[in-house]
């Protein structure tokens, strides 16, 4: 029955991204969970999500086959830089499946995290000619995030689908979304906020100026939902990680606004030594400076991470085989032993070598120095739209100090989303538009 629900979805999904093939985006980013619904095709294991995206591929190379090749050479020619950094980036990740001990499996990955990110990015970059297109986008992926926050605050209290290991203690009691771990919940509504506070600001200003209100009059109040869905979500998950990102987007938000820019630096700096002067018992000072047990158990990862590094700073471990390698290096044998060391960087690293660290921190610099250096924005849209990418950014990096917001299906595509709009903002903020090559049927 299962098998029979899941090709009839996929036969109508590609009547749709054929037909429509702009609303097979909307709904890949509205479906970004569902690569949790995992199935094999013959011998290969793949997910839902995958398919969708390999569906929107399919239909990408055949209806936009007359211009893929010049527009991607187009921006490789304008985007040196970041091609540059990504072929790094996918050549240390090629490289490490061959040193993984289980290469099907790393190769899996390869496909998931680093082949098929940039695979959507080049169908956004490549497809999206409109404002109100990347709008639908967003719009979409702020219901994947309603959706989600709705559920992990139904989880609390009803602790429906959360597994029992979070529940055998009341004080450590965390929901799981539909991911079965808690900092799911918060890896994916975090990054939501910068997402809800440009929808809100843009269609605040398109209610203000129309007669016509009731649908953007919807999409703002969506896009406020947004916000106490995060908020709670995080906090019924317990994801400090996330509830850190979320203040990080809102304060960089803030100082945009140069009327308040020195109030809120004036306010950080005071929180920032009030948190110092409290008593080292301070359950807040405690987490923020991880000195609770969760932070100490990160602080001892890291430490047996970089001794492994240390050992093996070229290859690493090879993709995703952190696990067993780290084993000779632990230190205390009380911990689970995790899949990743639990930062962003030090991922990347034992995952593909110093190759990939240097190809990811590259594609990084590149992104901060387009969005927040290249400031000769034509109109108040472009700004917006930089501004947004360089949040959204920021949240994944925060979250990525004390965890690994990237090593998911959902997570990967979800980072490379800035990145594209960072690359279609000029194109999408004046009259000038990537040239369509849309059939009749599709326009």
């Amino acid at each position: 029955m299962t098998n029979l629900l899941l090709i009839t979805f996929f036969l109508c999904f590609s009547f749709l991204t054929w037909y429509r093939f702009h609303w097979g985006l909307y709904l890949l980013f509205l479906l970004l969970p569902t690569y949790l619904i995992r199935f094999k095709i013959g011998l290969l294991p793949t997910n839902m999500l995958e398919v969708i995206l390999g569906i929107i591929t399919v239909a990408w190379i055949l209806n936009y086959r007359n211009t893929i090749i010049s527009k991607v050479k187009k921006l490789a020619q304008t985007y040196p830089y970041l091609f540059i950094g990504y072929g790094v980036f996918i050549l240390a990740a090629t490289i490490s499946i061959f040193s993984s001990t289980n290469i099907i499996s790393a190769a899996g990955k390869w496909k998931a995290f680093y082949a098929e990110p940039f695979i959507l990015f080049l169908i956004l970059t490549t497809s999206i000619e409109k404002k109100e297109q990347l709008n639908n986008i967003l719009l979409a992926l702020i219901g994947s995030g309603i959706a989600t926050g709705i559920l992990a605050i139904y989880q609390q209290f009803t602790g429906w689908m959360v597994p029992y290991s979070f529940w055998e203690n009341n004080q450590s009691y965390r929901v799981t979304g539909w991911y079965g771990f808690p900092n799911g919940v918060g890896h994916f509504l975090a990054p939501m906020v910068p997402v809800a506070i440009y929808l809100v600001k843009d269609k605040w200003a398109k209610i203000s100026n129309q007669k016509e209100k009731i649908l953007e009059w919807s999409k703002f109040l969506l896009g406020s939902l947004m916000f106490p869905l995060a908020i709670l979500g995080s906090i019924f998950a317990k994801s400090s990680a996330a509830l850190i990102g979320i203040i990080a987007a809102i304060g960089i938000v803030l100082l945009y606004h140069k009327k308040i820019r020195w109030w809120i630096i004036g306010f950080g700096t005071a929180a920032f030594i009030g948190l110092l002067i409290l008593p080292s018992n301070n359950p807040i000072k405690q987490e923020l400076l991880m000195q609770n047990r969760s932070g100490q158990i990160r602080i001892n990862m890291w430490q047996e991470t970089i001794s492994f590094i240390s050992d093996k700073p070229l290859l690493g471990a090879g993709i995703g085989d952190y696990k067993n390698e780290i084993i000779p290096y632990r230190t205390t044998a009380k911990i689970e032993v995790f899949h990743h060391p639990h930062n962003l960087f030090l991922t990347m690293w034992v995952n593909l070598g110093i190759l990939g660290l240097i190809g990811f921190v590259w594609l990084i610099v590149w992104f901060y120095k387009t969005t927040i250096f290249d400031t000769n924005y034509k109109n108040k849209q472009e700004k917006n739209k930089a501004v947004l990418a360089c949040i959204t950014m920021t949240v994944f990096l925060v979250m990525g100090l004390v965890d690994s917001p990237y090593i998911k299906n959902d997570l990967a595509l979800f980072f490379w989303l800035p990145i594209a709009i960072t690359v279609l903002k000029k194109h999408l903020s004046t009259s000038e538009s990537l040239p369509s090559v849309k059939s009749s049927l599709q326009q």
